[in-house]
């Protein structure tokens, strides 16, 4: 467990008393050491973590194992879903286990099956968490197989997400930004369009390199571990301060997000634009995208509308 923890600011012996205290003392079944994998997830699994981030853990187990704990802890009142399983610690003496720096710890029971589920339709965000998370015990390595099952995205399937993104990216940009604004109740569209492009753009960095990408949170910052998210990551860092006003805060709103969208979208009007877009490009052609699909561009918007692509994923 030692080597786990390392660099994650947890003190192992209070993770210990933790777990046997809130984890192995869940009702329903009483072989919870022979039953239980335990992963150390969120930030302090990838090293993204500050003295007060909270501690993550994910319980997995089998899924018969899951529904007497569910149940049992259902009917003694320790969670209030029917569906789910997330259990913060209760009460205001939480601080007992890591100290008053750090936020409420939690942790959620998954059934092993979900997680079997999601490895096998290439589901981005779980993948990262399961790909990212360290191990504290996992009997039988029953979650280190279905986590070493996982050799990269089939090329068809990875194609499809890189063609989502993109085209949710430009979508975003062109169709959602009211370029013919005129009234504030205009701002909120605007602002959430920026903001969905970011994340889309974010996203993409990610599956040209094949790998799945982060959950919201963890997005802007784990982008800077690609190649593209360390060329073009200050950059939309930029026009992310621009949309909340902590860049050019002298401007206008409005001028503030047309500054942003000409970042981000206007390869005639801003240099960076036309980087990125090119860089953007060549990083589709070298994933295998089809180079005239890449050079059509929005042109191809029609199969994200008419649903040709699919389900987004």
């Amino acid at each position: 467990m030692n080597t786990q923890l390392c660099d994650s600011g947890i003190d192992p012996a209070s993770l210990v008393r933790y777990i046997e205290e809130q984890i192995y003392t869940l009702p329903g079944i009483s072989t919870h050491r022979q039953t239980f994998t335990i992963l150390l997830t969120g930030s302090r699994a990838v090293g993204q973590h500050t003295s007060q981030s909270d501690v993550d853990l994910d319980v997995l187990c089998p899924p018969e194992a899951y529904a007497a704990v569910h149940q049992a802890s259902l009917m003694a009142g320790i969670i209030k879903s029917r569906r789910g399983f997330f259990c913060p610690l209760a009460g205001a003496d939480f601080h007992r286990y890591f100290g008053p720096e750090m936020a409420c710890p939690h942790f959620s029971v998954t059934p092993l099956n979900v997680v079997e589920r999601q490895f096998r339709d290439y589901e981005d965000v779980p993948l990262w968490i399961w790909t990212h998370a360290r191990i504290i015990t996992d009997p039988g390595g029953q979650f280190a197989r279905i986590r070493d099952s996982f050799q990269g995205y089939p090329r068809d399937v990875l194609i499809r997400k890189i063609k989502h993104r993109c085209l949710l990216a430009d979508y975003a940009g062109i169709e959602m930004f009211p370029l013919h604004h005129s009234r504030d109740d205009e701002l909120l569209p605007a602002i959430t369009a920026l903001s969905t492009m970011i994340a889309e753009l974010l996203r993409f960095f990610f599956l040209v390199e094949g790998k799945p990408y982060p959950y919201m949170e963890r997005l802007m910052q784990s982008a800077r571990t690609t190649a593209l998210g360390r060329e073009f990551g200050q950059h939309l860092q930029h026009v992310a301060e621009l949309i909340a006003g902590k860049a050019s805060p002298e401007l206008p709103a409005w001028e503030r997000l047309d500054r942003g969208l000409e970042l981000l979208l206007c390869a005639d009007r801003a240099p960076e634009a036309a980087r990125l877009e090119e860089a953007c490009y060549a990083a589709m052609k070298a994933a295998g995208v089809d180079p005239a699909w890449v050079e059509a561009d929005f042109d191809n918007i029609h199969e994200l509308l008419w649903g040709e692509l699919g389900p987004v994923p």
